[in-house]
């Protein structure tokens, strides 16, 4: 009864609403309709959102995401840039549609021409020393051919030998939220940036189907040196805490099934022993 009572001053009717509101919390708008006839894998940005909001994220890839858990190098980004109306970096981030308002108020999807796309060659990397001048590296940075490296955390990245020319091409082929797969062709062995959050704990990287190192630049992003010629990349998520997670769950369901099995074996045996007794 106490319990009643107290859930009342704070959980009425109210604070119900429909089963269709929480399975559709957002309407879809005619910019969100024409957005999804591109079918091609970009980002989109609405500068009025903010960092918060988590509306584009529901019908589009957005560069904010749908959870309320935001990654700290994004964060960074929106401080240093995108809240100072720089938006220069949304290139990198492959923001293809920026929603804005025109003179009436009326809402409209502005291609952005100059987003880099899925992942991209550069000619040139550009050391740094920390991060905070890597952040800082990136103002007025052609992002298109360029690319900032913390070499004092990737110490052997300023070792590599790379060229690139106008016949390079990468692609993304095929997009899951923990597998990426893209073709890369180059006639030299080049240095590739990939418009995906960097996370050292869990993704790993491959060429062919063997594993490859990959490192930070641009302060978010993935990068990676690929060799000549043309081969299959891959980004895979596979934290280690899984797989961990995942052998003691199977050691802990055979050891159960040991237990109950050593259990009905014993149970039996003890009823054919006292049977015996019996006789």
């Amino acid at each position: 009864m106490d319990l009643v009572g107290v859930n009342l001053r704070y959980v009425n009717k109210d604070d119900f609403v429909s089963k269709r509101r929480m399975s559709q919390p957002f309407q879809e708008t005619t910019v969100d309709k024409q957005i999804k006839e591109d079918e091609g894998k970009f980002r989109v940005f609405d500068p009025s959102e903010g960092f918060d909001s988590a509306r584009t994220a529901y019908f589009h890839q957005s560069i904010v995401g749908y959870h309320a858990a935001k990654p700290a190098g994004m964060q960074d980004l929106f401080d240093f840039y995108l809240y100072r109306g720089k938006f220069n970096i949304l290139n990198m981030l492959n923001v293809k549609y920026v929603i804005q308002q025109d003179d009436e108020g009326k809402r409209y999807a502005g291609i952005n021409p100059e987003a880099n796309g899925n992942a991209w060659f550069v000619s040139k990397l550009k050391e740094v020393k920390n991060a905070d001048d890597e952040i800082q590296a990136l103002e007025g940075l052609d992002t298109a051919n360029e690319a900032v490296i913390n070499t004092d955390e990737f110490k052997n990245v300023n070792r590599f030998n790379f060229r690139t020319d106008s016949t390079t091409t990468i692609k993304l082929t095929d997009y899951e939220p923990n597998h990426l797969s893209y073709i890369s062709k180059n006639a030299n062995a080049g240095i590739a940036v990939f418009s995906e959050m960097y996370y050292g704990h869990g993704w790993n990287a491959y060429v062919d189907g063997k594993a490859q190192e990959h490192f930070r630049a641009n302060y978010v992003l993935r990068a990676m040196k690929l060799p000549a010629g043309e081969h299959i990349v891959e980004f895979k998520f596979e934290p280690k805490v899984v797989e961990q997670g995942s052998k003691i769950t199977l050691a802990s369901s055979m050891l159960l099934g040991l237990i109950l099995l050593g259990g009905i074996g014993y149970s039996f045996w003890q009823s054919r022993k006292k049977e015996k007794e019996e006789v």
